[in-house]
């Protein structure tokens, strides 16, 4: 008799048996084994390919370039009055040739002593970059990529196509080495079109509003975000996701005119037309401005802003734990000093909207609600900031949290202040703007994100994640001028039966 041991790599399991010394056992011992170890190979690639399978969704890639030193000093790119407008124009395929990216122009910035571009969103998989070149602010191109059996390609390691992959959730660096331009020609780069292929950058200014005409839509104009396709003469599309301030834009030039394709939630698309020149011609104080036509609404909507008789909102302090605070002309959440009693004063508002005009057909899209100041709480500049609260990054601002237990707005105090929950609460990020009001999304604490059956009794505005921060104040529904009180803007459609 002798002990001998079977080893499956594919399925990690190691068996060991007991084999006779007699041939035919032996045989038959064999005979088994190969047919399971067949059965566990193919059962483990089986299993491989339907993990490989499932592993669905996006990631990002985003460009850097390995530049050689000297030509680096020769150009002057990391000299402190070196231009920062430079771009890269790029194609990609997926495995199976077919185009991902066709001729991008994607700005890339100065990163110590490289570039790096923006962030582009791709599906998860293998892809080929099948074009790569650097172009300057005047539209000439100093770089490019030689591709593969081009008579340039001996020069560096790992000419195009160039291999790479997007992982979920993840963002993918692509680093293709790229030689000096000069004087050579395109064919030496292996672009048979090389020459056509140089695109000059074209900047543009632009801001997107409600028409004016909307009669539910008080001056100052409101400015909106929105989403915005361009499209050229010759094919070339790209979409930008509009801020609700003067955008600046940069698009591929070279087509006279351009087409716009304007997207909002919940209203119909816009779409225009825009010369070159006229694009060319903004500025950031005269830019393009982009109307939606409250016309074209999808939605209804419900607007509410209650003053003292008909709104319910107060505030709470804890320098006065047992005093009620109903009648407050400020919707606030601060942590200022007391000059007089040298000590630090939390003060939190809570506010509630009466629903009961919002038809019972109604199904809520969206929730906004728009906050006025007349002088803003000052701060240290050092908090502000646009980055949403995450693990590991130390923010401080505002939120709402949805109130679950009754209150009343003339015996709310510190120290009986409703329950709230943390689920679905929305984050108020500091912030300085020339507008004095802020419109914030929150939609979630009405149409939860994470389901919760609690009941819904109003927001209560409070500080997080601790009170080191100064705070927000705005003006409360007992505030004087109507026009500046709190308001809830709710959008919905109705029930098809």
């Amino acid at each position: 008799m002798f002990f001998g041991i079977v080893f499956v790599p594919s399925s990690g399991i190691i068996f060991s048996t007991l084999v006779p010394l007699t041939h035919k056992i032996m045989k038959t011992h064999i005979k088994l084994l190969n047919s399971l170890l067949v059965l566990l190979v193919i059962t483990g690639i089986w299993s491989c390919e339907n993990r490989l399978e499932t592993v669905q969704g996006k990631g990002k890639a985003a460009f850097s370039l390995s530049i050689p030193d000297d030509t680096k000093s020769a150009l002057g790119l990391f000299s402190d009055t070196a231009a920062v407008s430079y771009h890269i124009l790029v194609s990609a395929d997926d495995m199976e040739g077919n185009s991902v990216i066709s001729d991008s122009l994607i700005a890339v910035y100065r990163f110590g002593t490289g570039f790096i571009s923006e962030d582009i969103e791709l599906e998860t998989g293998e892809y080929r970059l099948t074009k790569f070149m650097v172009i300057n602010p005047s539209g000439a191109v100093i770089y490019a990529a030689p591709i593969s059996g081009s008579p340039l390609a001996y020069l560096i390691k790992r000419p195009l196509p160039f291999f790479f992959r997007i992982i979920d959730e993840q963002t993918t660096t692509v680093v293709p080495e790229v030689l000096f331009v000069g004087d050579q020609t395109p064919g030496q780069f292996g672009y048979v079109n090389f020459g056509m292929q140089v695109i000059k950058p074209l900047h543009f200014h632009t801001i997107c509003v409600f028409d004016p005409g909307n009669p539910l839509i008080m001056a100052p104009i409101q400015i909106t975000t929105a989403k915005l396709t361009v499209v050229a003469n010759d094919g070339w599309r790209y979409t930008f996701n509009l801020t609700a301030s003067v955008n600046h834009l940069i698009i591929r030039g070279g087509s006279e005119y351009y087409t716009f394709i304007l997207e909002k939630e919940g209203f119909q698309s816009q779409k225009l037309q825009f010369s070159g020149r006229q694009l060319a011609s903004t500025t950031s104080e005269d830019p393009i401005v982009l109307r939606i036509p409250w016309g074209t609404s999808q939605w209804q909507l419900l607007e509410l802003q209650p003053g003292p008789d008909t709104g319910k909102d107060a505030m709470i302090s804890n320098l006065d734990p047992d005093k009620n605070f109903g009648d407050h002309k400020y919707f606030e959440t601060t942590f200022l000093s007391e000059p007089v009693l040298t000590v630090m004063r939390s003060n939190r508002s809570a506010i509630w909207f009466n629903l009961n005009a919002l038809p019972k057909s109604a199904l809520i899209q969206k929730v906004t609600l728009q906050l006025v100041f007349d002088l803003p709480v000052p701060f240290d500049t050092t908090f502000i900031t646009d980055t949403p609260p995450s693990t590991g990054i130390s923010w401080y601002g505002g939120v709402l949290q949805q109130i679950v237990e009754p209150w009343d707005e003339y015996r709310i105090t510190w120290n009986n202040q409703p329950k709230t929950i943390e689920a679905n609460q929305v984050y108020i990020s500091p912030f300085i703007r020339n507008a004095n009001f802020i419109t914030v999304d929150v939609t979630r604490l009405f149409v939860p994100v994470n389901e919760v059956t609690a009941p819904n009794y109003g927001m209560l505005f409070k500080l997080w994640p601790t009170e080191k921060f100064p705070g927000f104040r705005f003006a409360s529904g007992d505030y004087p001028e109507a026009r500046m009180r709190p308001k809830l803007m709710i959008y919905y459609t109705l029930r098809t039966l």
